[in-house]
């Protein structure tokens, strides 16, 4: 089997290398100099310090992603959940970062804005209340009677697969709020994006291997990503963003076809549960031999 770092050094335009804190799938630019082994922090930062267990606690973010997709969680709801869960626990930095996923997810500023008083408002829809309900709970563990009362409610609106779900995504994000509080990852102040139209700009995609993800950055911003979860021989595509503030650059097509490229070369077998990802193998037949379901028969 072919190594990582012998690909990475054949295929240049992938790169890995310190990347920001990668559980809350950031957007913003980081002092890359801040990030090296031995660089002083005011705190131990315990994604870089363990290594490994944060490895094993992004899988288990990228599994639980995948398992709410399935019973049709859509990512509307799970960033409601990220946000919330984040504003109870008062994690800055995961909430500079999943605002914008939020967005990018479908949720309006509106949404966001009023969603600490949610329950004083009737603009989230019956699945939204019942999954912010059972999120509030998992995060605060109150008395048993509130949480009887939230799990009721919740039944109503969500299946008992739908309800594991939003339990584990309450859980895993409270985690990552954990993680980056104890840290204290930087948020830093950034200038609103204005619509970078440069055609010159360049875009560079590289391989973010710890945080399980394909990450685009155009004229020096990350800009978006592809995640994936990796079992045996198998790269799992489970799920695509780019920032609004790129759009109408054809930057997800870009970075499908380099991540798509990459795995295929690292003698992956390519298994898209990702909807973006799977429609542009629809549309390039050219992969199907290294795809489960078209060229590969499991």
């Amino acid at each position: 089997m072919i190594s990582t770092s012998s690909i990475y050094r054949r295929k240049s335009r992938f790169r890995t290398g310190s990347e920001p804190p990668p559980e809350c799938d950031s957007r913003e630019k980081v002092d890359l100099s801040t990030m090296k082994p031995g660089a002083p922090h005011e705190r131990v930062w315990l994604d870089k310090q363990t290594p490994e267990a944060f490895r094993a606690l992004t899988t288990v973010a990228n599994s639980v992603r995948a398992a709410g997709a399935a019973v049709g969680l859509d990512r509307k709801v799970i960033e409601l959940i990220n946000m919330r869960v984040s504003q109870l626990n008062g994690c800055a930095y995961c909430l500079d970062v999943h605002y914008r996923a939020a967005i990018a997810a479908g949720n309006s500023e509106q949404e966001l804005a009023v969603l600490p008083a949610w329950r004083r408002t009737d603009i989230y829809t019956p699945v939204e209340q019942a999954a912010l309900a059972l999120a509030e709970i998992t995060t605060t563990l109150p008395k048993e009677s509130d949480i009887d009362r939230e799990y009721a409610f919740a039944r109503k609106h969500l299946s008992e697969d739908q309800i594991s779900a939003v339990i584990w995504v309450a859980t895993t994000i409270g985690a990552f709020n954990r993680v980056s509080i104890l840290s204290k990852h930087p948020v830093k102040a950034r200038k609103e994006r204005t619509g970078m139209t440069d055609p010159a700009a360049e875009t560079k995609v590289a391989n973010n291997g710890a945080a399980s993800r394909y990450e685009i950055r155009y004229g020096g911003e990350l800009a978006g990503f592809a995640e994936y979860d990796e079992r045996d021989d198998e790269t799992i595509f489970v799920h695509t963003v780019i920032d609004d503030a790129f759009s109408g650059k054809g930057l997800g097509k870009i970075l499908a076809k380099e991540a798509i490229e990459d795995a295929i070369a690292r003698g992956r077998a390519i298994r898209p549960l990702c909807p973006f990802i799977r429609t542009y193998l629809e549309k390039h037949p050219e992969y199907d031999a290294h795809v489960i379901g078209k060229g590969i028969k499991r």
